[in-house]
């Protein structure tokens, strides 16, 4: 039999990682491995990319359209279902207003990228802000505080160029992701050694002691939920050791003193008592990261998902800022992704505009508006449930699981359940796709032609890719963006990316509909898909370009103290503590329970894989071994962990890594049904767990989802 190998790249996560798949006579993919001839992953996959091939050949892969009937769901043809759903469409527009139609595009949706602007392009269209996606889940506050701070138009120092790195709360050996400055997640590990090699001192902030961690030079297990506190002091210390970058901070920092004067309450013993940390530790940590001279600091999803996350990820950008950690005039920033828009860097502060706010769709609930051109997630579910004007009567759940992705699971179970419309766009009969009127089957990676359009913001390089379609899509299958354009198509409505008409006589191909998303980018697609599609990708080094000098009217500083800042901290401050720096408001309860990765499974994405769930199908509670023995139990004992919200069963599990007190899960696992029957089958969502009418971020809407309080009953 012969065979010919093709290369393309992994689409199960955002980190694009090249690969050669081998092709039968029958035109069936039969092998796939990392493509080691190419200059960024240099033949690194995940155990989780090996999966392709499996999704796409799985029996238990839906490939077609369901209809749900009498309680049961049977299959009809793609395009009498798109017929359906788009008069069923029509009718909630015309009763309720553009409003009731609601979109969630998760994170395979974000992976076929034409997805996003399609469907924000369809809502414009029918006056709809019900726009939501993981976006206000997950780390919402690295795209959105730059409104307030503000942005280094030159870029922030890329990991490859670092002395110094400071990681918080970001085990990127496990999640396959770090932000600008962080390690890049392809082949994570590698790269991890190398640096230290090369002697790059790296800082963990975590209060788990993570894989990365056990690598890093320093590591500051803190107490969960102090990072603004140990962040603040740090601050403090580089202020008054004067070891910031002073002539950056001359021209480029607004209100010095002013931040000095709010970091008062933060001495060395306040902030070794409230984090649990050494204050020596503190002291070093300090010195060591401003002593750079390049290397950032970069967050992960725990900071974000602990109380105050839009206020730490201020911080994290204020002490970059203070230590100058971005690319100056005449200097080559690394990263300049090929498929985006091409902007030439100067050595100077911008202000992307407000996202939120006055001016901006409110929520009818907790005071949250519009972010970006989104909804938060927070509001969803009752948006859902509470009559009256805006109230969504229909959603399309576009490669997404909102079921266990969302705080309150048990709302959300509610809230989809009373829907009059939902549409499911999923390859699985998931927790959410199994309530929907709909399914529909996508097609999946191997069946799609891509480009590296969303990968490329994680590149450390100019780097991209375009990729054909392995092999022919199975069934009656659509992809994310199509479905779009198949209900706009029959509802009239037109369609438009960056400002440009979308065809609308004819569905277009996947290259057309690519070009508008990459329009006005730094190399054109047509060149990336001719030099890349069958070669494999490539470096374009032409996308690269020198830090020009700042414009003569350009008088722009980081707003390092803006007022709501300055109230947050003077609030941190002012919170009661117990003698042992704990938060009174955290009394009564044993532990805090943390979020965690897990290798084998991408947020809810793999679960049903057997290659993946052979590495562990439950979500154990890690805890301490001094924890288990106080409480007389056993590693797998069962145990019922409460929270201020509610309670989910667990199987508990002894680790090393964590400190006494402290309880650590993983989200997105199990449903509404998880319980002593079957939790070592499917896990427990420690969503159940979370209140988002509670305990939010004021700006984002992020649930508290890290640093929880809870107590642990054994059973």
């Amino acid at each position: 039999m012969a065979i010919t190998t093709k290369k393309t790249f992994c689409r199960f996560c955002l980190s694009c990682c090249a690969m050669d798949v081998d092709i039968d006579d029958d035109g069936q993919a039969v092998a796939l491995r990392g493509d080691v001839s190419n200059p960024l992953s240099g033949g690194y996959t995940c155990l989780r990319g090996r999966e392709l091939i499996n999704i796409q050949q799985h029996p238990d892969r839906i490939r077609g359209a369901l209809k749900r009937v009498d309680g049961k769901f049977v299959a009809l043809p793609m395009t009498q279902a798109l017929d359906e759903i788009a008069v069923k469409t029509q009718q909630l527009i015309d009763q309720h207003g553009g409003r009731s139609i609601a979109s969630y595009n998760g994170s395979w949706a974000w992976s076929n990228l034409p997805t996003l602007p399609l469907s924000k392009s369809f809502h414009r269209a029918i006056d709809s802000p019900s726009v939501f996606s993981p976006m206000t889940l997950d780390q919402p506050a690295k795209a959105f505080m730059l409104c307030r701070f503000g942005l280094w138009a030159g870029g922030i120092h890329s990991f490859k160029d670092a002395d110094v790195a400071m990681f918080i709360g970001n085990n990127a050996l496990l999640s396959q992701y770090a932000p600008a400055g962080g390690l890049p997640p392809y082949n994570p590990a590698r790269r991890l050694q190398d640096a230290l090699n090369n002697g790059l001192q790296l800082i963990v902030i975590d209060p788990r002691k993570t894989e990365v961690a056990n690598r890093a030079t320093l590591h500051l297990q803190l107490r969960p939920g102090e990072d603004t506190t140990l962040l603040a002091g740090m601050l403090r210390i580089i202020i008054d050791e004067q070891l910031y970058d002073a002539v950056f901070c001359e021209e480029f920092i607004d209100d010095l003193g002013g931040l000095r004067a709010s970091l008062e309450p933060f001495d060395l013993d306040y902030v070794s008592r409230r984090t649990d940390l050494p204050a020596e530790k503190i002291v070093t940590a300090a010195r060591m990261f401003a002593s750079g001279p390049k290397g950032a600091a970069s967050t992960g999803t725990g900071p974000e998902m602990s109380p105050r996350g839009s206020l730490t990820e201020h911080m994290v950008m204020t002490i970059n800022a203070l230590c100058g950690r971005y690319y100056r005039e005449g200097e080559v920033p690394a990263a300049a992704p090929p498929l985006s828009v091409g902007r030439q860097p100067k050595a100077q502060v911008v202000f992307p505009p407000q996202a939120w706010g006055e001016g901006f769709v409110k929520s009818r609930f907790r005071g949250l508006t519009q972010i970006g051109d989104e909804m938060p997630c927070n509001v969803m579910a009752d948006e859902i449930l509470t009559p009256g004007e805006g109230q969504i009567r229909a959603l399309f759940s576009i490669g997404g699981n909102p079921m266990v992705a969302f705080p309150n699971q048990d709302k959300i179970a509610r809230a989809l359940e009373d829907l009059d419309l939902l549409v499911a766009i999923d390859p699985w009969l998931s927790a959410t796709s199994r309530r929907a009127d709909y399914i529909l089957g996508p097609k999946v990676a191997l069946e799609r032609e891509d480009a590296t359009l969303l990968g490329e913001m994680y590149f450390e390089e100019p780097y991209a890719h375009y990729t054909e379609a392995m092999v022919e899509p199975q069934g009656d299958t659509i992809e994310e963006w199509e479905f779009y354009w198949e209900i706009a198509m029959r509802l009239s409505i037109p369609l438009s990316i960056h400002g440009q008409p979308v065809p609308m006589d004819q569905c277009p191909s996947k290259y057309q509909i690519t070009e508008l998303v990459a329009q006005g980018s730094r190399v054109s697609l047509a060149k990336v898909k001719a030099e890349t599609e069958q070669q494999g990708g490539k470096i374009f080094d032409e996308a690269r370009a020198v830090v020009g000098p700042k414009s003569a009217h350009n008088h722009h500083r980081f707003r390092v103290l803006p007022k709501d800042v300055k109230q947050q901290l003077a609030e941190v401050a002012q919170e009661p503590l117990n003698q042992k720096g704990l938060r009174v408001a955290e009394e009564g309860y044993s532990h805090l329970l943390i979020s965690r990765r897990i290798k084998q499974f991408f947020n809810s994405t793999g679960h049903n894989l057997d290659a993946l769930k052979s590495k562990g199908s439950t979500n154990y509670a890690y805890m301490h071994p001094d924890d288990l023995a106080n409480m007389g139990l056993s590693s797998e004992a069962m145990v019922e962990i409460s929270s201020p919200a509610g309670s989910v069963i667990g199987l508990v599990k002894a680790s090393n890594d964590l400190k006494v007190g402290v309880i650590s899960m993983a989200h997105a696992f199990g449903d509404t049904d998880s319980d002593s029957s079957n939790v070592m089958q499917q896990g427990s969502s420690t969503n159940r767990l979370v209140s988002d009418e509670q305990h939010f971020d004021p700006i984002t809407g992020q649930a508290r989802q890290s640093a929880i309080p809870v107590s642990i009953r054994a059973l």
